[in-house]
């Protein structure tokens, strides 16, 4: 996975665990860890609203780990799940094509302040997959394509 044009991942992954140490007062991996652990048991749409709890009381959780990082993470955790669905990412291209393609639905916010934004996206790609007969992993898909 991985369709951001700019290649800065790498860079910007490396900010995000220098920034969030013991040494500067956090513990980035048991925070990563409970994240994890919460997608693989209660769902994406659970651990996001983890995290947008977790900001809105700290505005340093997970200091410079954006909406896009973390719904990835989400993604990935909840793929290695046997218990819940592979919940979708929401990145600027899917926000983007959502507010080109879908006006009905409203616009998506690609903020770690707004679990309902994504809960709409991650609604939204379920309902589509079902009537399509694939998974909504597979419609992201499409939408990263952009053909």
């Amino acid at each position: 996975m991985g369709y951001a044009q700019a290649n800065i991942g790498p860079y910007s992954a490396e900010r995000v665990i220098r920034l969030n140490t013991v040494e500067n007062g956090k513990n980035f991996a048991a925070d990563l860890y409970e994240l994890a652990g919460i997608a693989r048991t209660e769902g994406g749409n659970a651990a996001f609203e983890y995290v947008v709890g977790k900001r809105q009381s700290n505005r340093k959780f997970f200091d410079q780990w954006g909406p896009a990082f973390a719904t990835k993470f989400i993604s990935f955790a909840t793929k290695a799940s046997s218990q819940v669905p592979t919940t979708p990412i929401l990145d600027s291209i899917v926000v983007d094509w959502f507010g080109d393609h879908c006006e009905e639905i409203g616009p998506l916010w690609l903020t770690c302040y707004s679990a309902s934004s994504y809960r709409r996206y991650t609604e939204c790609m379920a309902e589509w997959a079902e009537e399509l007969g694939i998974e909504p992993e597979q419609v992201e898909q499409l939408i990263f394509r952009r053909d």
